[in-house]
């Protein structure tokens, strides 16, 4: 058997072995019974080469009184399951699909899109606000306003993204609202008034604090 090359079989010799440690103890002088010669070996191999003389000794490991472990002095391969670390357990990434939405966060955008169909689809998103807004405001100026605004970009991508990226149905659906409703345009004119009245009665030169924010649905 393998295992046995590693044992020391002869209980003589195996009488005879120490431990080193760096462990420091004092004991009294009367306790000295002599002078032993203590012999160093690399490993179990050379150890048999050892000779029981009296007085004499030897050692292969060194003790570590804190772990309480035996280590080799030359050096060891960390094997086993005392050197194993503890992993934690696996927490799956989020999909790639969009389906694993967060506690706290929400999916609006999956990168993949080819650029040149992307360039081609907020072109003709775009094309659709020029002309809804020259038929709300009546000239060619209203038209390049609409199309150039960021919430007209933000309103084509997001409806992109809701209908899977396909460009088709989002053009589909961006044209019965190419354009989105204004922030202006989500207050009414009771509601225009009553906030335009408080914020004229606000003393400017003594900042209130912040106490909450204040939310708008459109």
């Amino acid at each position: 058997d393998s295992g046995r090359e590693l044992v020391i079989t002869d209980p003589v010799i195996r009488s005879r072995e120490l431990f080193i440690s760096d462990y420091v103890d004092t004991y009294h002088a009367a306790a000295l019974r002599g002078k032993c010669n203590v012999i160093h070996f690399s490993d179990i191999f050379s150890a048999r080469e050892f000779q029981p003389r009296p007085d004499q000794f030897f050692y292969i490991l060194g003790y570590n009184p804190e772990t309480r472990r035996l280590n080799s002095t030359q050096g060891e391969i960390r094997v086993g399951p005392s050197h194993q670390a503890k992993l934690p357990e696996l927490k799956p990434l989020p999909l790639s699909t969009g389906g694993m939405v967060t506690e706290h966060e929400e999916l609006v955008w999956t990168p993949g899109v080819n650029d040149c169909d992307l360039l081609m689809y907020l072109r003709a998103a775009r094309s659709m606000a020029a002309f809804a807004g020259m038929c709300d405001g009546g000239s060619t100026e209203d038209g390049c306003l609409a199309a150039s605004r960021d919430d007209t970009t933000v309103n084509a991508l997001n409806t992109l993204h809701e209908s899977s990226y396909d460009a088709g149905k989002a053009l589909q659906r961006l044209v019965k609202k190419p354009v989105p409703k204004l922030i202006e345009k989500c207050w009414s004119e009771d509601e225009m008034i009553e906030q335009t009245a408080d914020v004229e009665t606000v003393d400017t030169s003594r900042p209130a604090p912040l106490t909450g924010w204040l939310v708008v649905e459109c």
